[in-house]
């Protein structure tokens, strides 16, 4: 991962950094809420009777990252830090890429940075990272294909090609990503961090050599990735339950195939946008296009995005506060 240094960071990291990104966040729940107002304010009963529901939302969230964590650990073939450490963590990615302006990157940056710290190599815990990510968008990958399938099914194949381009997207990001690693890519930022260290010695201590080569180790450990695949996939699949959820407390009875297809499409526009701090506007595009596919109205789908929003933004403050207290 690159030179970044989570304890470093902490003399700019206060308790105004949540409260800030927080806000902005929140900024962007009301300018959407306003800017689609008559849709969501026919749902204002219903995303009243939906709060209920968030606490229970925030719950099942916090076990999807659980599994994620645990699917993290996975790649450690049994040799590692305790399952508690990388779910502490992932929660603590998640809240870095939900409320910080850091293009949904700056949380794995941090993860490897802090996962260093209890005894894993700079080079192993930031290669463990890469290849985290790089299997939990593999699986992402393969979840849209589940939804695709779930929407030619319900729509009976009239509207399911409109997302055949996310599909292709995703695909040749994920194909890419594995074959830049596989043919040199982590070499080449060993070599850059190199550089650097040798220009500017303060970095010295970002230097990662030996990142590609741990990479490659973890690859060839089938069995750990393989765990490490499957916890990803029922870690996408459950969010599924979310947003049945909440669509049938907004009052739209939904099935959990038409939860599922909602799901994978919207969390695939979501990961579309991740040059966009927390996505805004990508995963409300994204839940609208899916639930108009469906049939579904829009303006229950707005209401489940506004109220994911929520629950990300309490997810995430939980990751902020974790964070502040691992750099003390």
């Amino acid at each position: 991962m690159p030179g970044f240094d989570a304890k470093g960071a902490r003399p700019g990291f206060t308790i105004r950094w949540p409260l800030v990104f927080g806000a902005v966040v929140g900024a962007g729940i009301i300018l959407g809420a306003v800017a689609n107002w008559n849709a969501i304010a026919e749902q204002r009963n219903g995303i009243a009777r939906a709060l209920w529901v968030l606490p229970g939302l925030v719950g099942l969230h916090l076990s999807q990252l659980f599994l994620a964590g645990v699917a993290w650990r996975a790649l450690f073939a049994g040799s590692g830090p305790d399952i508690a450490i990388f779910y502490r963590l992932r929660v603590i990615r998640e809240g870095i890429d939900s409320l910080l302006p850091v293009a949904q990157i700056g949380g794995e940056i941090v993860g490897a940075q802090l996962l260093s710290r209890h005894g894993i190599a700079p080079s192993r815990a930031g290669a463990s990272v890469i290849v985290d990510v790089t299997v939990e968008l593999l699986t992402q990958v393969a979840f849209l294909v589940a939804g695709l399938c779930a929407l030619a099914w319900l729509s009976h194949g009239a509207s399911w090609e409109i997302w055949l381009e996310a599909l292709l997207g995703g695909s040749a990001a994920a194909a890419g990503l594995l074959l830049a690693q596989r043919f040199g890519l982590l070499r080449a930022l060993e070599v850059l961090l190199r550089g650097i260290a040798q220009r500017w010695p303060v970095l010295a201590g970002a230097s990662l050599d030996g990142l590609h080569a741990a990479a490659l180790d973890f690859y060839r450990q089938p069995g750990a990735l393989l765990r490490c695949v499957g916890l990803h996939l029922l870690a996408w699949v459950l969010g599924s339950i979310e947003t049945w959820a909440v669509l049938n407390s907004l009052g739209v009875p939904t099935t959990p195939l038409q939860a599922f297809t909602v799901e994978s499409l919207g969390m695939a526009a979501r990961s579309a946008g991740f040059a966009i701090p927390a996505a805004l506007g990508a995963q409300e595009g994204g839940f609208v296009l899916a639930a108009a596919a469906l049939g579904l109205p829009i303006g229950p789908a707005l209401a489940l995005s506004l109220i994911k929003r929520m629950r990300e933004v309490l997810v995430g403050l939980v990751g902020l506060t974790l964070w502040r207290l691992a750099v003390r």
